[in-house]
């Protein structure tokens, strides 16, 4: 990753840090949907202020990509708009070679947790009985995450979910930028300054 962009978010009183989060992920989260190619997105994202112990993402966004146009055509202005009071962009910088302190990944991390909805999809996969699918996880245990998560919309069914972003710490440097439509990855790590 050569190039960087700082987005800091600005709570108030009226306006919560989650309810931000909400807000500039979901916009991201269409950009990157729309710049994909193949699949994958040439934009990365970082969290700065990651604190496991905390289980926050604290108030700082870092876009990242090998090139400067690929950061120039997220078209920032007309996705964040609405956001102009509440959070603060730097403009494009190179990354500062001498600041890197090491690298991570930063990845989606799924959870079972909601059995009724593993056993209706069970069902539907596996052309058995809804109840018996739910007799299936009834036995299982509930799986619950400790990291930092942000409440996302989908927009093929409106349903809330929540984005689970876990921290891996690596020794390997970045080599492509191959990133989901959420900006995260398990195999391409970003550098952390």
């Amino acid at each position: 990753m050569n190039y960087y962009q700082d987005i800091t978010l600005i709570p108030s009183e009226e306006i919560s840090l989650y309810f931000l989060w909400e807000k500039l992920y979901q916009q991201l989260h269409l950009v990157l949907v729309e710049r994909l190619e193949n699949g994958k997105s040439k934009v990365g994202v970082s969290f700065p202020k990651y604190s496991k112990e905390g289980r926050s993402l604290c108030n700082k966004l870092r876009l990242l990509a090998l090139e400067k146009p690929d950061l120039e055509a997220l078209n920032m202005d007309k996705y964040f708009d609405r956001l102009n009071d509440y959070i603060h962009r730097t403009s494009i910088k190179e990354v500062p070679a001498d600041k890197i302190t090491g690298y991570a990944f930063f990845k989606r991390e799924q959870v079972k947790s909601n059995h009724e909805r593993l056993a209706r999809r069970r069902a539907c996969k596996m052309g058995v009985p809804y109840e018996q699918a739910l007799a299936f996880f009834a036995e299982k245990k509930v799986q619950h995450s400790k990291v930092p998560f942000i409440y996302l919309n989908s927009q093929t069914n409106g349903n809330r979910y929540p984005l689970f972003i876990a921290m891996k710490e690596t020794n390997v440097a970045p080599g492509t930028a191959a990133f989901s439509s959420y900006g995260l990855s398990n195999d391409c790590p970003v550098p952390l300054f």
